[in-house]
């Protein structure tokens, strides 16, 4: 990602201390409402000259500047509302209760146990905590968001100044029997505001840009941001003390009590009070500043500088007072975890371009330019176990540890373009990109990324029939290459420390070895051919792109199993794969009727991707990932394919009750299907009325041909025993036949659920108020919007939501293992013009 030319970090899951299978994204920081366009440069074909870590693509923003002019403000605000979508409809749990041979006391029953005879089933029992209003932790959420922009200038000086601050309340709330309780038993009067609310987000930015001409061939541009934030989490997601692993993965059994005595009324381990009393923040300050000159010296010769910072304060904080929290062994003498990390992207750019009109029919342009790139992440923190009461800060803590990490990569890359053009009808393109970095291994120097293309257009040859319904036609083709870059530390072999015991039973500090490091490690190289046409029809209403590509990666790197023996580590860092992606893109601008009083529109967009292992180093087996080993990484198939045993099921007996005999199972696993969407769809429709006023527009789209792993019903019906096919005799077979192989035999085959849907993802509605409205509040211009976003689904995928991840991983990023669902919000907005 690069702003303003500037490469900016984009860390998804960007946090020291964890809360479950994810965190928050440095992406959220960039503040949409700055942005005056983004470019999507799609792939290695597309992104050759951006270098080492441009294989999947690069989104360059640009934002907003001042025009020369009368001054202008922008004022507008937002509020809205935050709604899970699933309150009160998550899927239940279960439980059967009976009494068992010879017993009188009453007790769990599953199927097997009445099947075989040992347990006389009496009732069926279901529910969900989630769906219960005096005992879910989830509620309503809330969002506002005000800000302001000025922006103006003369001819020589331009400006543009922004300035915004928002607030959001998640949707997750300290149920009030829970308050209550905790207020009794701590003998207070309130709780803390961020146990009662644990997900919260205050953020501000501003940012000032200045573009001015200091000479008449030399322009500079200044571009300066700042952002803060305070973002509350609760523990959530994969996390044996998170929110949802509470509600979801316990028995449905509302007799249990806790350690103290207190009924969990249906959680699995802990009252809610207690997990939302562990509360984890993250602060940011976050600067991003650039300098870029453009200095034409000759009128053949324009050359350009760029040279930025994006720079991140952030301090990571979870906090635990004595006597709070889950009833565990550590938790409740208190404890605190302070992180602090510093992250900075340090970029220098420099370029020129030389433009030459060899003949009438032949121009020539000649680029080179140098790239550096300096990445840094320095992080110190301390963890401090036992609190005194009242204490909140780590010197307090009875025990006390600290720890201290820095990683440092640095790129330096050199590139050159040359791009012939025949009559401004055919182009072609030439490059190539050298670049070094610290984080290639000791016996590799660099990578070369060559770059080739072509784009003709061909409608304006003579010899191409051109029907009237025709405007152009452009034919093209490019091949290019770019990599992805090793983690800072994969190729170097480096020791840890621990205490070592001596012979007369004292600790003495020591080093172990801590990774093998590799210095033969080097990028995975990507490269990607890319052919195909635009087509404009109709005086520009309809235009069409269609785009095939293929994609090969070899020297991919992986974390490779090694024999123990040899340092006692098990992984190190290989460039041992090949991977194969394929596909074509699609699309569609149509627009419909364009009158005064109504006009209609469509963007229509679609993709497919074909992904596959086509290699693998010899010798090296197939490479298990996901949770439980679930996929396999094997030649001739996809990346993260999930793989399993399958069976065959039937009620011999006649029981109504499917058991472990009655189920066959294949002889070794197989593969059973992508775990990521293989095709893609999405329609934006907009329609203007009164004078192109009132603008309704909105987005569907849908994604099929994979397999998503329901790793949260899984778990229900392995070690969590609450899903219905253990328990519930009325319960089709398939269902019974899927709960037994997890619980009794960990085989989920049935878990992997077809995972398509199609999702109304957006609808909105503005209109521009009358002019003597605006008039009336000092305005020139005064327009409101109301927006939906996450409006429904249509899946036939049984768990919280096809787009519920575990992680924001590949090998996690398409598992539900206690994820929730996107939020659906709702906001009105008010923009004025003065």
């Amino acid at each position: 990602v690069i702003i303003d030319g500037v490469r900016v970090n984009s860390q998804t899951n960007s946090s020291a201390i964890g809360v479950g299978g994810s965190g928050p994204s440095r992406l959220d920081d960039i503040n949409p409402n700055e942005i005056e366009n983004i470019e999507v440069i799609k792939g290695p074909s597309a992104a050759t000259l951006y270098g080492t870590e441009a294989a999947n693509g690069v989104i360059s923003i640009t934002t907003k500047r001042g025009k020369s002019g009368k001054t202008r403000y922008s004022v507008f605000s937002e509020n809205g509302v935050i709604i899970d979508p699933r309150k009160g409809n998550y899927p239940k749990l279960y439980a059967q209760w009976g009494k068992r041979t010879g017993a009188t006391a009453s007790t769990i029953c599953t199927l097997a146990l009445v099947a075989n005879g040992s347990c006389v089933a009496d009732s069926l029992s279901s529910g969900n905590i989630l769906n219960i209003d005096s005992l879910t932790p989830i509620d309503q959420g809330q969002r506002q968001q005000y800000g302001m922009q000025v922006s103006g200038g003369t001819d020589r000086l331009q400006f543009f100044v922004s300035g915004e601050t928002e607030n959001e309340t998640g949707v997750y709330k300290m149920p009030d029997r829970e308050i209550a309780r905790l207020q009794l038993s701590r003998g207070i009067a309130a709780l803390p505001s961020n146990q009662i609310r644990p997900n919260a987000l205050g953020r501000n930015s501003l940012r000032a840009n200045l573009s001015t001409q200091l000479a008449s061939k030399l322009f500079v541009q200044v571009s300066s941001a700042y952002v803060n934030s305070i973002t509350r989490l609760p523990q959530n997601e994969d996390n044996s003390t998170g929110l949802m692993v509470d509600a979801l993965g316990g028995t449905w059994n509302q007799s249990i009590k806790d350690a103290e005595g207190t009924s969990l009324l249906g959680y699995r381990s802990y009252p809610m009070g207690d997990i939302l009393s562990v509360t984890t923040t993250q602060g940011i300050n976050r600067f991003i500043n650039s300098i870029a000159t453009q200095y034409t010296p000759l009128s053949w010769l324009a050359t350009r500088a760029t040279v930025g910072l994006d720079y991140t304060a952030r301090q990571d904080k979870s906090f635990n007072r004595v006597g709070e929290g889950p009833n565990e062994s550590t938790t409740r003498v208190g404890n605190v975890s302070n992180q602090r990390t510093e992250i900075s992207q340090q970029t220098v750019d420099l370029g020129g371009t030389a433009s030459f009109s060899l003949r009438p029919w032949l121009q020539t342009k000649t680029s080179v330019g140098m790239q550096y790139i300096r990445s840094l992440a320095a992080r110190t923190g301390g963890t401090g176990l036992g609190l005194p009461p009242g204490a909140l800060t780590l010197s307090a803590a009875a025990t006390r540890s600290s720890s201290e990490s820095t990683d440092e990569k640095r790129t330096l890359g050199y590139y050159v373009e040359e791009v012939l053009s025949f009559n401004d009808k055919l182009f072609i393109t030439a490059g190539a990109r050298r670049d070094a970095a610290s984080a290639f291994g000791d016996d590799f120097r660099a990578v070369i990324y060559p770059k080739f293309g072509a784009s003709w257009l061909v409608s304006e040859q003579s010899f191409f029939p051109k029907p009237d319904f025709l405007n152009t036609l452009r034919v093209r083709g490019t091949y290019g290459a770019s990599g992805q870059i090793p983690g800072p530390a994969d190729a170097l072999r480096y020791f840890s420390p621990f205490s070592a015991t001596l012979p007369n039973g004292s600790d003495a500090p020591s080093v172990s070895l801590g990774a093998l490091g590799n210095a033969k490690l080097k990028p995975e190289f990507s490269a990607e051919v890319e052919a195909g046409f635009d087509l404009t029809m109709f005086d520009g209403r309809s235009n069409v792109e269609v785009t095939y590509y293929n994609k090969e990666t070899t020297d991919a790197l992986i974390s490779r199993k090694v024999a123990p023996s040899l340092a006692g580590l098990a992984t190190r860092f290989e460039n041992i794969g090949d991977i194969q992606n394929t596909g074509v893109e699609l699309v569609v601008n149509q627009k419909l009727v364009d009158r005064k009083n109504f006009a209609a529109d469509f963007t229509l967009t679609g993709s497919s991707n074909k992904n596959k292992m086509t290699a693998i180093a010899a010798g090296v087996p197939a490479l298990f990932t996901g949770n439980r080993n679930t996929q396999r990484n094997q030649p001739g198939y996809p990346l993260y394919g999930l793989w399993s045993r399958t069976y065959t099921y039937a009620d011999a007996n006649n029981d109504g009750i499917i058991a472990r005999s009655e189920i066959k199972y294949s002889d070794s696993s197989t593969f059973i299907g992508p775990s990521f969407p293989t095709r893609e769809v999405a329609f934006s429709p907009t329609i203007e009325l009164l004078d192109h006023k009132l603008r309704l527009s909105g987005q569907i789209d849908s994604k099929w041909g994979f397999k998503k792993f329901n790793n949260t019903l899984r778990h229900q019906c392995q070690g969590g025993a609450s899903c219905r096919g253990l328990y519930d005799k009325s319960a089709d077979f398939a269902t019974q036949a899927k709960a037994v192989a997890a619980n009794q035999d960990g085989v989920f085959w049935a878990f992997y659920e077809d995972g398509s849907f199609t999702r109304f993802r957006e609808a909105s509605l503005s209109y521009q108020l009358p002019t003597r409205w605006a008039n009336a509040v000092r305005a020139e211009r005064w327009n409101v919007v109301l927006t939906g976003r996450n409006l429904g689904v249509r899946t036939k995928y049984s768990g919280v939501d096809p787009e519920a991840a575990a992680a924001s991983s590949d090998v996690r990023g398409n598992e539900e293992y206690f994820a929730t669902a996107p939020m659906r919000t709702f906001t009105f907005r008010m923009n004025f013009t003065f």
